[in-house]
């Protein structure tokens, strides 16, 4: 089993990694870790699906497989201005307090249509979303144990 840790090589600029909060890439096309990038090297590359770590904290294998299969996934719904772009925008925001927020995805849920409802915002979802929500979070979970994916990150010191 592969573990990134401190000074890993930059996937962008092939320094070690020694300080900061390094970011993990993901490629949004295919369930693919690509590798770790300084959060500066990475801030402008839109192309791939970005989490920032928070050292001392650490990611198990079974967290980096989820990952792994949620960005791709997630890229595949619609967003922007489309109809129901609302999944999209709701499962987004798991990763604010991830992994906690895997845990426990309602309440992110909820926060989220609270501040839709709040800010006014045009609602464009046409189906129920607390179900697509969750049978979404149910289908990357299976192919996570499925086809798991064999890196754990430790950045403590």
């Amino acid at each position: 089993m592969d573990t990134i840790t401190w000074n890993h090589p930059c996937y962008f600029c092939h320094r070690p990694i020694t300080r900061g909060r390094p970011a993990l890439l993901f490629s949004t096309g295919e369930p693919v870790l690509i590798g770790v990038s300084h959060s500066t090297c990475c801030a402008t590359k839109y192309r791939y699906g970005h989490l920032q770590t928070c050292p001392p904290n650490r990611l198990t294998s079974d967290q980096v497989s989820f990952i792994t299969h949620f960005y791709p996934m997630l890229y595949s719904l619609p967003g922007g201005d489309n109809p129901d772009r609302e999944l999209r925008w709701s499962l987004a925001r798991l990763f604010d307090r991830y992994p906690a927020s895997v845990k426990k995805p309602r309440p992110i849920l909820k926060r989220f249509v609270k501040e839709q409802q709040r800010w006014g915002i045009e609602w464009l979802y046409t189906g129920d979303l607390e179900m697509d929500f969750l049978r979404f979070l149910g289908r990357v979970q299976r192919m996570a144990k499925e086809n798991p994916v064999e890196v754990k990150v430790d950045f403590r010191r």
